[in-house]
């Protein structure tokens, strides 16, 4: 503020308390984000706000891909109705700022937005009802480790159309969750471990941009800089980070054995390290499938949320 003073006239307001409509919170040590009031607005809107509260934002081993077959004309004209677009639209702002327990249910909806049918429709309104339930989460930022982290996950052969798996990420800054994604994979994998090697690969891009954000901002605003952030790759398959550890080529299509020697490469070089979690403690678990109440609650957790 000294500084700015010093060039422009600037009037200090205190913490800021609001952010686009995001409630800004300091307790602790810890910022803890909440949208809330947009909840309510959404709900209000889509008329969903005395609707009944739900345990999760899809039910578990909800499969809106078994919906292959062309809808009738009576659906198509009951669904053209239907604000579907914008509900997955809402939930998509939603998901992308604070709330990365939608991610993987926006994936799946947004799959319909081509041509909705009656069941993604209901999965939707499915997704408002847990957000009745669960409105006042709020998405805690307390940096407890140093470096940067990012945990990846893939469900293989998610998708009973054409077997491609679903991807998943978590990034995280200072232990803090500043990044998140969950989508579907562009190539088939023949195995899990390939399915592991695409997720780790795509995750890792993603914390590199990152990466690159967080140092250019600690440089400029510390005086000596520092002189790295450490980066940590978490696994939760084994077998993938053996294979990648190992001398040799992945044995798979060539936009799979690309991936697969970015990421060998990105470890040989100290860029990355790699580190096995277990499944119940991987927090893009929650970006790859539909999970029961209670590890829903688990994994949330994980990715920094709080109710």
């Amino acid at each position: 503020m000294v500084t700015l003073n010093g060039k422009y006239q600037v009037k200090d307001l205190g913490e800021p308390q609001q952010f686009l409509g995001m409630r800004i919170r300091r307790e602790n040590g810890a910022i803890h984000l909440s949208q809330s009031n947009y909840v309510d607005e959404l709900l209000y809107r889509f008329a969903m706000d005395a609707s009944k509260p739900q345990n999760t934002p899809m039910v578990p081993k909800t499969r809106l891909d078994k919906l292959t077959d062309e809808p009738s004309a009576e659906e198509v004209a009951e669904m053209q109705a239907k604000p579907f677009h914008q509900v997955v639209g809402s939930l998509l702002y939603l998901a992308r700022v604070s709330r990365p327990n939608l991610s993987f249910t926006i994936n799946q909806l947004a799959r319909h937005c081509a041509t909705p049918r009656k069941e993604a429709w209901t999965a939707a309104k499915y997704a408002l009802r847990y957000l009745r339930k669960t409105k006042d989460i709020e998405l805690v930022l307390r940096p407890i480790e140093d470096g940067m982290r990012i945990a990846t996950d893939a469900d293989w052969a998610n998708d009973l159309q054409d077997r491609k798996s679903v991807s998943g990420f978590v990034v995280y800054l200072f232990g803090c969750p500043v990044h998140w994604g969950s989508s579907k994979q562009s190539v088939i994998a023949l195995s899990s471990t390939t399915a592991e090697f695409i997720a780790a690969s795509d995750g890792l891009q993603q914390a590199e941009w990152i990466k690159l954000v967080a140092m250019e901002v600690l440089t400029a605003t510390t005086q000596d800089g520092p002189a790295d952030l450490p980066l940590t790759l978490q696994i939760d398959n084994q077998s993938t980070i053996k294979r990648v550890k190992k001398d040799g080529t992945s044995g798979a299509q060539k936009a799979v054995d690309i991936r697969f020697h970015c990421l060998k490469e990105a470890w040989k070089t100290g860029f990355v390290a790699l580190e096995y979690v277990p499944s119940h403690e991987n927090p893009a678990d929650l970006l790859t499938k539909a999970l029961s109440r209670h590890e829903l609650a688990h994994k949330r957790a994980l990715c920094g949320m709080s109710q």
